[in-house]
């Protein structure tokens, strides 16, 4: 058994209320209103990092936009409801001990991203960042060391008669950008029917989404959060390609399936093996449902377009 460690970076994001907001100690959170907390600092492996240079708009009950970011944190009151932020500027990541020297990071995560705040919540909004090599770089939040699945889901149009679709209805003929990250991973080698394939059990899951889907937001994603997958790399005569992953939550009803469609020409590795490394997908397909026949509460399905699956 073989322990992979993928490293990601994770920005935790924050608002406040109407115009430009540059405070740094902690605000008095008012009835109706939720804290959102942006540490812009983190250390990993020995090294702290820096988040410079973004901006970040918020819209939603209450429009916000933070332009100064040179505090190592900044803490924010905002009302409770259901919102959209987006990084802007010329953002760049540095390393605190190399001020002025860009570390290379490649931004992951949906941009803008969808998140909701709850009455008295404190809520972390995360944009995940991946770092080449053996660094991480997770400003804000507790590092991860895992990896992600990245892709778009485009859900298929449904007729405004059409009664199957449920309570996915908001979804139909919408594209929502999506990742899924894990903090940990486990890898074993499967040899069993004679087929060679590596078997990848995550760690606790978490969504991101972007774009205006609140079902997504509000139920799918704090449904399966925490959750683990199981993703099978498997080798065939043409290929190495990674089989599809099923989330279900048996208390709710909600289900989630995913197929991929791409195939890595290359990568196997003395034994024979599946190389596990980053592959890109050319498309895929997605399903999500809320229970079955008389007590279904919906479905719906989309095409997944290209993304990628990260294990490094």
């Amino acid at each position: 058994m073989q322990r992979l460690k993928w490293f990601v970076s994770a920005i935790a994001l924050l608002a406040l209320a109407c115009g430009e907001v540059s405070e740094s100690s902690t605000p008095v959170i008012r009835e109706g209103e939720g804290l959102l907390e942006l540490p812009l600092v983190s250390t990993s492996a020995g090294r702290s990092y820096k988040l410079v240079g973004a901006t970040f708009a918020i819209t939603g009950p209450q429009n916000a936009t933070i332009t100064d970011t040179s505090a190592d944190s900044v803490s924010l009151a905002l009302i409770a409801g259901a919102y959209t932020i987006q990084m802007n500027g010329e953002w760049h990541v540095e390393r605190t001990d190399a001020p002025g020297v860009t570390v290379p990071v490649t931004l992951v995560s949906p941009n803008p991203m969808a998140f909701t705040l709850g009455e008295g919540e404190t809520r972390p909004v995360r944009f995940l960042f991946k770092v080449p090599g053996d660094a991480t770089a997770d400003v804000g939040i507790s590092v991860d060391s895992g990896g992600w699945i990245s892709g778009t889901f485009q859900f298929m149009s449904v007729p405004p008669d059409s009664s199957d679709v449920g309570i996915f209805r908001e979804l139909s003929g919408k594209t929502i950008p999506f990742v899924i990250s894990f903090e940990t991973s486990t890898v074993t080698r499967s040899s069993d029917f004679g087929r060679r394939e590596v078997i990848i059990e995550t760690g606790p899951i978490a969504f991101q989404f972007g774009g205006s889907a609140k079902i997504l937001v509000d139920r799918i994603a704090p449904t399966f959060q925490g959750r683990s997958l199981m993703l099978r790399l498997s080798r065939q005569s043409f290929g190495s390609f990674f089989e599809g992953v099923w989330l279900e939550d048996v208390s709710s009803g909600l289900a989630l399936t995913m197929e991929f469609y791409g195939y890595d020409t290359t990568g196997i590795d003395s034994d024979g093996y599946p190389i596990v490394r980053t592959l890109s997908y050319e498309a895929g397909f997605a399903n999500l449902r809320q229970g079955y026949g008389e007590n279904s509460n919906g479905r719906i399905d989309a095409e997944l377009g290209a993304g990628t699956i990260s294990p490094q």
